[in-house]
């Protein structure tokens, strides 16, 4: 395997990441860090979440995967993260960034490098969770302290 995974995501305080299909916050700062990440990149997305949130990854690569057969003429789309590695390393592509849905994010934590995860000062309701990745060892690459949110770069140990 060629290419490296780096998810990006938004979390409260207690690992939110969604309430009724949206973030349950609103920080334009944060969500412009991310477009500049994803600018140009490949992005790997769930399904459900590339249907409903599309346009947040224009000016990106989307690949969607999808266990439904689901096709989009402006995605390319897999069933499997075995089909999703192997499109990357025919493409020798570099690096994928993963963002989200919360399944999504679950599917790839073994494959993570790296982590640039936003947590943003919200704790509140919400019916979508980052998955448990705390049993991983990560390394702070860095942080930037910013008024309502931190942002986190993290590396997987190599032993992990």
């Amino acid at each position: 395997m060629i290419v490296k995974f780096i998810a990006v995501a938004a979390l409260g305080k207690n690992k939110e990441i969604g309430l009724n299909g949206a973030l349950p916050w609103n920080i334009p700062e944060e969500y412009d860090h991310f477009k500049r990440t994803i600018k140009d990149q490949y992005v790997l997305i769930g399904r459900k979440n590339y249907e409903l949130h599309g346009e947040d990854v224009e000016g990106a690569m989307p690949i969607v995967l999808s266990k439904s057969g689901y096709t989009n003429p402006n995605a390319v789309v897999f069933s499997s993260m075995d089909q999703v590695i192997e499109y990357a390393d025919d493409l020798e592509i570099p690096k994928i960034y993963v963002i989200g849905g919360a399944e999504i994010y679950n599917l790839t934590l073994p494959y993570l490098s790296e982590f640039l995860c936003s947590v943003v000062d919200y704790e509140g309701p919400a019916d979508t969770y980052f998955p448990e990745y705390l049993f991983y060892e990560w390394e702070v690459v860095n942080q930037e302290i910013h008024s309502n949110w931190t942002l986190y770069h993290f590396k997987k140990r190599p032993d992990f």
